[in-house]
């Protein structure tokens, strides 16, 4: 064995290696497929690997050092996969481009900054192996800013539509590069591949389009799950805090209980002394100190009644006379998450609406709520301005009324996701709600 005999060989084996490194980045960081921790394993893989690599040089048979090597790696890659091998596999052409497209990129700017003939530069082993390794160099500088980047996470899934525009788009690409590569090497004359150039470029101009209309219907998805998860968290502090309640109530129950015969003992000397005075100041005080210990359950489900006994304390507050004819909603189908959405809402509309109740008319809100026929029936009504009719705006009499009111549009949508029914109606100063799910 000579001397250059061995230094193609260790080419051949560098030129294998870091293809394997090439790979794993974008495999373990990227697409984050989950890999073998056993050191051993990995190891003896690659070694076999490597001695695969010098057989294939020194037997001859494999004329072409680039896709043999490519083979190689892709196959060594896999066999240390910890699973879903062949997703690994299929997403290898996926694979092999990505450090692929930084390579060449990176040789382009090499022979511009070195002033070095592409021809010369491509045919020297050294400056191939220093573009091989230009994309883990370029991703680990960059992890170095954006940490995340190394995190670890689920393997990313791709569709069959995701695969197939990666894998076009990638192809077209891969075609375009190796044109340029041609005509830079004065191997290809670039009118003999215009149409086929012309085919490529509108195929992943067609891409970028598609992607961009992709990415926002992933945006506009993602805004909404955004909503959902606002509203969730605020049903579970609501219900956090009605559980809550529910626990002090019954505390101060038991509290009571303790002093019931020291408040028996007193009303019966109110009597023997025939005191009417007192034991009637007596007995309003029991009645008020008893109402403390109410908790309010409307519907029996949690992060319901947590919501609507937020906004009963608030009516309360404010004077406005609550009245609620409701029972259980027993089992339902509808998840508690639109339940939350739309009672959230329609009280929210009805305490806003009774703010804005001129000043001496009657402030109210009347709720009933029940199950018919396997169905959830809410109507909501409560007193209003004389003139919402005439001046409102989806639901809101606020001056700037683009940026309110959302909260009729939030219940409609809520309501037709279900396919329920919703009426609402005003006149005469009451505006009413009518939910049918």
């Amino acid at each position: 064995m000579n001397f250059m005999n061995e230094e193609k060989m260790i080419v051949w084996i560098a030129s294998f290696l870091t293809g394997v490194l090439n790979y794993y980045i974008v495999y373990r960081w990227i697409i984050r497929v989950p890999f073998r921790r056993n050191v051993k394993v990995v190891a003896g893989v690659i070694g076999v690997a490597c001695l695969l690599v010098s057989a294939m040089y020194f037997s001859g048979a494999i004329a072409f050092k680039g896709p043999s090597i490519i083979i190689v790696s892709v196959l060594t890659i896999v066999i240390l996969v910890k699973e879903n091998r062949v997703s690994a596999l299929l997403l290898s052409p996926i694979v092999f481009f990505v450090p692929g497209v930084v390579n060449i990129f990176c040789s382009y700017l090499l022979t511009f900054v070195l002033k070095i003939p592409y021809q010369a530069f491509m045919d020297s082993d050294l400056w191939s192996l220093v573009t091989q390794l230009s994309f883990p160099l370029l991703f680990f500088t960059l992890s170095l800013f954006f940490k995340g980047m190394l995190a670890e996470g689920e393997m990313m899934k791709f569709g069959v539509g995701q695969y197939l525009i990666a894998l076009v788009g990638a192809g077209c690409l891969f075609v375009i590069i190796a044109v340029s590569q041609g005509v830079m090497e004065g191997k290809t004359q670039f009118s003999d591949w215009t149409l086929q150039l012309s085919v490529c470029w509108v195929v992943v101009g067609f891409i970028f389009v598609i992607l961009i209309l992709w990415h926002s219907s992933i945006e506009k998805r993602a805004l909404q799950y955004k909503m959902e998860n606002e509203y969730y968290q605020l049903a579970l502090r609501r219900q956090e805090e009605h559980i809550k309640e529910i626990v002090e109530s019954d505390e101060k129950i038991r509290r009571f209980r303790h002093d019931v015969n020291a408040h028996l003992t007193a009303l019966e000397q109110c009597i023997q002394t025939n005191d009417l005075q007192q034991l009637k100041s007596y007995v309003e005080r029991m009645r008020a100190e008893t109402k403390k210990f109410e908790v309010q359950r409307f519907t029996g489900v949690g992060a319901v009644d947590a919501i609507i006994s937020e906004w009963y304390q608030k009516a309360l507050e404010e004077d406005v006379q609550w009245e609620w004819d409701g029972g259980f909603l027993g089992h339902t189908e509808l998840e508690v998450y639109d339940l939350c959405v739309i009672f959230s809402n329609l009280l929210s509309n009805a305490v806003e609406a009774t703010r804005q109740v001129e000043e001496g008319k009657e402030k109210k809100i009347l709720i009933s709520c029940g199950t018919f026929r396997d169905r959830i029936c809410i109507r909501i009504s409560n007193t209003c301005r004389q003139d919402l009719e005439a001046k409102s705006h989806y639901g809101t009499m606020k001056s700037d009324f683009r940026n309110h009111g959302f909260g009729l549009m939030n219940i409609q949508n809520t309501v037709d996701k279900v396919h329920g029914e919703f009426h609402k109606s005003v006149g005469q100063g009451v505006f009413s709600v009518e939910i049918i799910l």
